[in-house]
């Protein structure tokens, strides 16, 4: 394989075995509109330990007790979806991951547990914030992919 061809390779790769990490070869993603069962809108806001961190593909937050993060905003367009995948320890905590719109701050999000989870929202276009909260009694770490997915 020449140099050229492995440079455009690699970065693939990488992001592969980064995405890979920590989970079974057969992932599983959980594609989330409004009307999902067991999802849980997000009606109003309250003010919450949150930090807005600068537009990011990848971030490693600590997250404490009843703290998250917002991460963008995105804007996405007609036909783009959010994808969100985490992956955190302890495995044994609670986190919410869902989006807020950033004009209306309402949106809606599901519970995970297990150490790492993927999902795909489809929030229609509009600007949009991805949303990591820890619902855990203890200090999570985490790192976090966010994608934009278009159809």
């Amino acid at each position: 394989m020449t140099r050229k061809a492995l440079a455009l390779v690699l970065p693939a790769l990488i992001l592969l075995v980064v995405l890979m990490a920590g989970t079974t070869m057969a992932m599983q993603v959980t594609k989330i509109k409004p009307d999902t069962p067991g999802v849980t809108i997000i009606k109003e806001v309250t003010t919450l330990k949150l930090k807005v961190l600068p537009f990011s593909h990848r971030i490693d937050p600590t997250l404490p007790p009843n703290t998250g993060v917002l991460i963008g905003p995105f804007t996405l367009n007609s036909g783009q979806e959010l994808g969100i995948y985490v992956v955190w320890s302890p495995s044994s905590a609670t986190l919410l991951i869902g989006i807020l719109n950033a004009q209306t701050s309402t949106g809606y999000g599901a519970y995970a547990t297990g150490g790492s989870a993927a999902y795909v929202f489809n929030p229609g276009p509009g600007s949009w914030y991805a949303v990591v909260f820890n619902e855990s009694p203890y200090t999570v770490s985490a790192t976090i992919y966010i994608f934009i997915i278009s159809q």
